[in-house]
């Protein structure tokens, strides 16, 4: 049976993530409050910034703490290895998901709920992708090291092919422009942020999501039967 209890309270202790990302989300969340308070159509260009930061938070990092000995406890007290990366996870994505939460909230309010921008389909899948597939890259390796590569192969793209976006409601049939659209969502998700997905745009998303979804299956697999020996065991 996989019991969460032990690895939640482990890592209420032994945080993946320093202190300053959490009061870095607060800050965020504060300034997006104003923005949107002030014009709640910006709801999407407020939650950019926080989407952004939910790239480095997800990339957290589990075996290099783990071969420096953070995780002794963790590790040899019969938890099973499956939760303790789910929960690991978890608490890597948590400050950002509560971040969009309360941008929720504020849109709600200052809109009367009549504007839904950050609870639109497009947001959610940018929120989904941003929240797995940099937690499962950055698994094996140093902590930031998904968000940096993301950013670089954003950073690459766009000087490659300047006009890089996310086509949405791509009704082409080419293959060179469905491949170019999902590119364009896996490396720049946020251009979907405040958009309602359309069945056509599920051929430019569809991609990624199964990538993340693949991804994250393959980085729970690694922790549940992978060794951790010790760096200076090495």
């Amino acid at each position: 049976m996989v019991s969460f209890a032990y690895p939640l309270r482990f890592f209420r202790v032994v945080a993946p993530l320093p202190p300053l990302v959490g009061w870095t989300f607060l800050v965020l969340v504060l300034i997006g409050t104003l923005v949107i308070v002030h014009d709640p159509t910006r709801a999407a260009s407020a939650l950019i910034p926080v989407l952004l930061l939910q790239l480095f938070a997800a990339s957290s990092g589990f075996e290099v703490p783990a071969r420096r000995g953070h995780y002794d406890l963790l590790l040899t007290s019969g938890s099973g290895r499956a939760s303790m990366a789910l929960v690991h996870w978890g608490s890597s994505v948590a400050p950002g998901i509560i971040a969009w939460l309360a941008l929720v909230v504020v849109e709600q309010l200052a809109s009367g709920g009549n504007v839904s921008r950050l609870l639109a389909s497009g947001t959610l899948a940018a929120l989904c992708l941003v929240s797995t597939l940099p937690w499962a890259i950055t698994v094996r390796l140093p902590r930031f090291s998904g968000g940096i590569g993301w950013l670089l192969a954003l950073a690459i793209s766009v000087s490659v092919w300047p006009s890089a976006r996310v086509s949405i409601g791509q009704s082409s049939p080419d293959i060179a422009s469905l491949l170019f659209s999902a590119w364009g969502f896996l490396v720049n998700p946020a251009g979907l942020v405040g958009h309602e997905l359309r069945p056509t745009d599920l051929k430019a998303i569809a991609p990624a999501l199964v990538c993340a979804s693949g991804s994250m299956v393959a980085a729970c697999r690694w922790v549940s039967r992978a060794g951790v020996p010790l760096e200076a065991a090495q």
